[in-house]
């Protein structure tokens, strides 16, 4: 069921991670052990190299509108 645990670099929904799994998993999240050498890529010699993209832009997260709406209803006393 177990076994010993190793970290390990796995991509889960496209997010790139480190986990702690045991060599079933590993092999199953097709998990690359960390600190072992990456397997070369079988990819042509024509093909370009892809250009850098941008990072993303944060995402802002939305006020939570429910607490804002719950303290402004005694009009603003704080109180009963």
């Amino acid at each position: 069921m177990g076994g010993p645990l190793k970290l390990y670099d796995v991509v889960m929904h496209g997010v790139p991670t480190r986990m702690k799994l045991n060599e079933a998993d590993a092999e199953r999240y097709n998990a690359t052990l960390v600190g072992a050498p990456e397997p070369e890529p079988e990819a042509d010699a024509e093909q370009p190299l892809a250009e850098p993209s941008k990072p993303a832009a944060k995402k802002r997260t939305p006020a939570n509108k429910a607490r804002t709406a719950a303290a402004d209803k005694d009009g603003g006393t704080g109180g009963d």
